[in-house]
């Protein structure tokens, strides 16, 4: 029965395309077959006269800017009260007919023979939009041969809107004949436009909370009684305008709305967006340029661009491999509407030059070989722009695996990695649920995922099913079916280390198996580079632990020094009588008492206890009393007395100014030391900027050209900032000075 239905529905469909084909191809022929070739065009509206294109054979004749006051028996106000009267309906080549026009205040009576066909009126209708009702045709009969699921609203709105374009269209192209009832077709065909448009651009690219049902219900009658009306010619003339207008104007509303209110859909408007905008440019140069009537139809060939927006921006997710063919379609589609734009721009002041025709001509061929130039340079940056922000697709389809492997061999953490998977990778294949789960001594755990809960994750006991069911399609036979559709294993060598579960994509949740290589291959690349990074966090971490326990040892001598060390000194001093304390022995236990202290600074300044800013503030002292004046270091840093409970966070930072500042004063030989910046809760800033002899940075700064260049203690900054998540940068030239910048700032929950 089901099967029957589907049959039914799918004749129906395609009687219903192929009706309004044989309408178009109808109104066609009444274009160019059935409306006669009277020789001039004139102005509906206000009955002036445009253009002549065959001269009468007798005098007076017509002069464009007459105004036709009578044609026949019919005035122009008969003509414009009925849109059934037809000024020239049933005359044939050669007929006579009187033509009545007012020329600058005086009525004339013009005797005029009807020339039948010539080749300019039929130019004139050629390079016309009715063509651009097939290109609607075409795009509503893809939208029932292709969209899916078929019993959506979205697909039925855009069938329904497209073809009723195109039949707007074709009825208009002919409507100034007031033949073949094509001025009442277009004004019926405008109030069926209103409710299909603006119910389109409701749901279009995604449903907006839906009103009251009756609301709709109510609103289409009221639409589909003023059609009836204009079958009778009830409303006034021109009233159909209004509806027309309602449409565009409101559909434009609609998806301002949708661009505000819907975030995740606005890079479909602007696909959208542009192509409208695409439209109007070539218009708007064509008019301004003032060029020759001739080729000002070529604008024209825009329009198309309108509609193929809303389709691919409907299918582009169903073209699969397809897609490439598409992007670049609509990327040379485009760019030669600019150029075509461009030119009319470019040939007007040359038309304007007092030159020979040899002069001119070899100009317009030499601008025209420095365009084709510039286009061959300009298109590839044209094409990656407009399929980076306009058809989202950061990492081409074409090359994928290439370009994933580039980009992932500069992520040097998890976090660089999972955020090239959440912004790249995955929106460029359309998936919008995904988990990416880590297997580690037997047990899950999930990454990354989007579109996912924690109850729909599996566990650990789920780890041989995953492994047997990877690799292929998983089609949902139900609606109560798991969310997964793909299953991609993640190895690295001969272990698993984790699993991609990919589950919606855009629109069908389809994944070919012409594809599923390709995701693995890229699954494959990113288990590598997991494998890595783990190693290297591994690394890290144990590195950390052993700056920790370096810092930890230095705190707890530091400690030793002070509490027996320093007090024993004390005791033993205060033990001795005055008469056995010399001179010899006071200098001597001064000398020792202060490099003991010198040695607990070094370890752990005590005023660290207290804060970043007073540890630092002690250290530049210290640092200027050793070096007896001459160095002056300048600290003026602004803080919140926020403490960091990150480990060893204010030992590392307070290391990393004191190891600048002693390459300052040892190595560089520094008159002065500024240390400058900010210590807030959310924002560790700090700069040490020296006036000393400074070096050559030429090979760069990282840690590995600073420890061939011998310079440790640098490398030793760039590395202690790694290990807090802080970014150091360090800028020196010769006899200037250096200048280092450490910055952190707390990494999002």
């Amino acid at each position: 029965m089901k099967k029957d239905l589907t049959n039914r529905w799918n004749v129906s469909e395609l009687l219903l395309s192929l009706s309004v084909l044989f309408i178009l191809l109808f109104f066609t022929y009444g274009i160019f077959g059935y409306a006669p070739y009277i020789g001039f065009r004139f102005n509906p509206p206000d009955g002036k006269i445009l253009a002549i294109y065959i001269q009468g054979k007798n005098e007076p004749t017509l002069e464009e800017g007459d105004v036709l006051v009578r044609v026949g028996a019919n005035s122009l106000d008969d003509y414009h009260a009925d849109n059934r009267l037809a000024f020239f309906k049933g005359i044939k080549p050669g007929d006579t007919i009187n033509v009545v026009v007012n020329r600058n205040g005086t009525e004339l009576a013009i005797p005029w023979v009807i020339p039948g066909f010539n080749q300019l009126e039929f130019n004139i209708r050629f390079f016309n939009i009715w063509w651009l009702a097939y290109v609607f045709w075409v795009v509503g009969f893809a939208a029932q041969l292709l969209l899916r699921p078929k019993n959506s609203t979205l697909r039925r709105l855009f069938i329904a809107a497209f073809y009723l374009m195109g039949l707007w269209l074709i009825f208009g192209s002919i409507s100034a004949w007031h033949l073949l009832e094509g001025s009442i077709l277009m004004h019926v065909a405008a109030w069926l436009l209103l409710p299909v448009y603006l119910h389109l651009h409701w749901v279009f690219p995604k449903p907006l909370r839906l009103p009251q049902k009756w609301l709709g219900y109510f609103f289409y009658a009221v639409c589909l009684l003023l059609a009836i009306a204009e079958l009778f010619q009830i409303p006034p003339r021109g009233f159909y305008a209004l509806g027309f207008l309602l449409a565009m104007a409101g559909s434009a509303v609609l998806l301002g709305v949708h661009f505000f209110r819907q975030p995740d859909q606005r890079r479909d408007l602007a696909l959208v967006l542009t192509a409208t905008l695409l439209v109007v440019i070539p218009l708007i140069s064509f008019s301004i340029s003032d060029i020759a009537s001739k080729i000002a139809p070529l604008a024209f060939l825009a329009l198309p661009l309108m509609p193929l927006a809303y389709f691919y921006t409907i299918y582009r997710r169903q073209l699969g491999g397809m897609e490439l063919r598409a992007n670049r379609l609509i990327s040379v589609y485009s760019f030669l509407i600019l150029i075509g734009a461009a030119l009319p721009l470019l040939i007007r002041p040359i038309t304007l030059i007092d030159t020979t025709l040899e002069n001119m001509i070899l100009l317009i061929i030499g601008i025209t070989v420095l365009i084709v130039i510039a286009s061959i340079q300009i298109f590839p940056s044209f094409q990656s722009f407009l399929e980076q922000h306009l058809l989202g697709i950061k990492l081409p389809y074409q090359n994928l695996q290439e370009s994933f492997s580039s980009r992932i061999a500069a992520s040097t953490s998890i976090n660089d990695l999972l955020l090239l998977l959440e912004k790249d990778v995955f929106p460029s294949l359309f998936i919008r649920q995904y988990a990416f789960m880590q297997t580690s001594n037997g047990s899950l755990k999930a990454l990354l995922a989007k579109n996912v809960s924690a109850e729909e994750m599996p566990d650990e006991g789920r780890i041989s099913q995953l492994v047997e069911r990877s690799g292929k399609f998983i089609p949902a036979l139900s609606s109560d079916d798991e969310w997964i559709r793909l299953i991609l294993p993640l190895k690295a060598g001969d272990s698993f280390i984790g699993f991609w579960l990919l589950g919606r994509r855009d629109p069908d949740d389809y994944y070919p198996q012409a594809e599923i290589p390709i995701l693995q291959s890229i699954a494959n690349q990113t288990a590598i580079a997991l494998s890595y990074v783990l190693q290297a966090e591994h690394l890290k971490s144990i590195y950390q632990d052993g700056i920790s326990q370096y810092e930890d040892e230095r705190m707890r001598l530091a400690l030793l020094l002070h509490d027996s060390i320093l007090n024993e000194l004390a005791a033993l001093r205060m033990n001795l009588d005055e008469a056995e304390v010399t001179p010899a022995f006071q200098k001597a236990y001064q000398k020792l008492t202060s490099q003991v202290r010198e040695i607990i600074f070094n370890l752990r300044p005590p005023m660290l206890e207290y804060g970043l800013k007073p540890a630092l503030e002690e250290m530049a002292g210290t640092l200027t009393e050793r070096n007896q004046g001459k160095i002056e270091i300048i600290v003026k840093i602004e803080t919140d007395d926020s403490r960091y409970q990150i480990r060893n966070m204010e030992e590392h930072i307070f290391r990393m100014v004191q190891e600048a500042c002693e390459n300052a004063v040892r190595h560089a030989q520094a008159k002065i030391v500024q240390i400058t910046g900010r210590l807030l809760e959310d924002e560790i800033s700090l700069s040490v900027e020296d006036n000393g002899n400074g070096f050559e940075t030429k090979d760069g700064l990282g840690i590995d050209t600073l420890v061939k260049q011998k310079h440790f203690g640098l490398a030793g900054i760039l590395k202690r900032a790694q290990l807090i998540g802080a970014e150091a940068s360090i800028h020196s030239n010769l006899g200037i000075g250096t200048h280092i910048q450490v910055t952190w700032k707390p990494t999002p929950l």
